[in-house]
């Protein structure tokens, strides 16, 4: 079961993406609140809703004006599921059976929108059932008013007990304070009161009426929802880029993807993000690259959008291959709870052992950040290069990022981070030295290729973090000192 904590969610940036939903009705916005992953079994429902999104992005612009009218009639909706869903067991009350109404009449108002708009989209499992019996139970007199009240056309009694009441109310308004208008506003008082229990008996029977009925209105509540839900994720497809994924049986394609929280953050900033590509297969794929050089947004990215896909979103990539998997697991230091006294490091494995157990519920996806830095090089080094060739045997798709040496060799592939691999190095330094204050980070940053490449075969150790130095300033003895360490590797 893919069941990531709420910080998880936020840290990777899924979280920022259903923020950027905005659903137009009320039950849009529940179900987003509502989202869970789609597991393996549920495999047809996913493709449904992708399937949908895909024909919203296609067919959009063909009926433009009335999906717009459609979503405008959403927002003037309000939750009423429970109500309706009380009214199966109880009586409703008056302003109840109001606000039923108002969603009948709104039923109603969408519905030739509806139709057109299903004309040219043809969305697979999404449609409106015929509510109009249960609106005339309340709108007997075809007024279709957004008001309701219980008229005497419910009731000849009704009728009788108001006439009755109405005459009481005139003598009264007419007789000076003595016994005989005492005595009109006794009677009134007993009219007045078989007219409520009047108005309690026909609720009763118009919300026995309604029962039959009331499947067909939750069943229009989650079209709502369903076409709400489905616009939106085409909106975010378009804004960032989404494609739709094939679902396979185990290999994850992701080219070109991009995280919209990172994107949108770099936008501010003037900078543009460096679109992600990774292939991953089962076992364990290890990236490595400086520290600066975007280890940890290449994780992130690759798990927001294979997240995505499980959600029903359209992943933000050029080309997307994902698997349904039965659990999905991120362990990293800065998510690790310490609540117990344990270290960062000790949390860290209190958490690995957890998923360890897991690991023979099904097919799983594991994202290890940086694993075991919170302990001395020589031991973190030893321990990552276990887990990676544990890793290596289970039924599960693992991405390792890590800086310790000999651990790529043993993952089952191996990524790098291009970083200033293919970078103009002196023109970098020129611009460096002739840029004000310390400038030097920022203008590194600007510079470096976050991208990945796949690593074939053995390569020398990446001399990034070397190059960094060299570009900051660092003292040329120091350096000649670090020169020869890699040499000596």
């Amino acid at each position: 079961m893919i069941d990531l904590k709420f910080e998880q969610k936020e840290n990777i940036g899924f979280q920022y993406v259903l923020d950027a939903l905005r659903p137009n009705s009320p039950y849009g916005e529940e179900t987003v609140r509502k989202l869970n992953p789609f597991t393996p079994v549920e495999k047809p429902e996913l493709l449904r809703q992708l399937g949908n999104v895909q024909r919203v992005l296609e067919g959009e612009p063909l009926c433009q004006n009335e999906l717009n009218r459609m979503l405008r009639v959403f927002m003037c909706a309000k939750n009423i599921r429970a109500t309706v869903l009380k009214c199966g067991e109880a009586a409703l009350n008056e302003i109840e059976l109001f606000e039923v109404k108002r969603f009948l009449l709104q039923t109603e108002e969408m519905k030739p929108y509806f139709e057109t708009v299903q004309s040219v989209l043809r969305l697979e499992g999404v449609t409106l059932e015929d509510t109009s019996e249960a609106l005339e139970i309340l709108d007997p007199e075809h007024n279709r008013i957004a008001t309701f009240y219980i008229s005497g056309s419910y009731s000849p009694r009704l009728r009788a007990i108001r006439k009755e009441k109405r005459a009481l109310e005139d003598i009264i308004r007419r007789l000076q304070a003595g016994p005989e208008r005492e005595e009109a506003q006794a009677k009134r008082v007993r009219v007045a009161a078989d007219e409520e229990h009047e108005e309690a008996r026909i609720r009763g029977e118009l919300s026995e009426s309604l029962r039959p009925l009331l499947p067909a209105m939750l069943h229009n509540m989650q079209t709502i929802a369903d076409l709400d839900l489905t616009v939106e994720k085409a909106r975010l497809a378009r804004k960032y880029g989404g494609v739709m994924p094939e679902i396979t049986e185990s290999r994850v394609v992701l080219e070109g993807m991009v995280n919209p929280q990172i994107a949108d953050l770099l936008e501010e900033r003037g900078k543009t993000f460096t679109p992600v590509s990774i292939a991953l297969d089962r076992g364990a794929t290890v990236i490595t690259g400086a520290n600066m050089g975007g280890k940890s947004v290449a994780l992130k990215t690759i798990a927001l959008n294979i997240l995505l896909a499980h959600c029903g979103f359209f992943p933000f990539a050029g080309r997307a291959s994902v698997p349904l998997f039965d659990g999905m697991y991120i362990i990293s230091e800065d998510l690790e709870s310490i609540d117990r006294g344990l270290s960062s490091f000790g949390g860290e494995i209190v958490r690995f052992n957890q998923v360890a157990e897991k690991l023979t519920e099904g097919f799983s996806f594991i994202l290890l950040d940086e694993f075991a830095r919170g302990t001395n090089p020589d031991e973190g080094a030893a321990i990552v290069q276990a887990v990676t060739s544990w890793l290596n045997t289970k039924n599960a798709v693992t991405v390792l990022a890590t800086h310790y040496d000999n651990v790529a060799q043993l993952g089952a592939a191996h990524y790098q981070v291009i970083g200033l691999k293919d970078m103009d190095l002196k023109g970098l330094r020129n611009e460096i030295a002739h840029s004000c204050g310390d400038a030097g980070v920022e203008l590194i940053a600007r510079h470096m290729n976050y991208g990945l490449y796949r690593v074939e075969e053995k390569q020398d150790c990446p001399r990034d973090a070397l190059n960094i130095c060299q570009l900051l300033g660092m003292r040329e003895d120091i350096l000649l000192m670090v020169e020869k360490n890699y040499e000596d590797r």
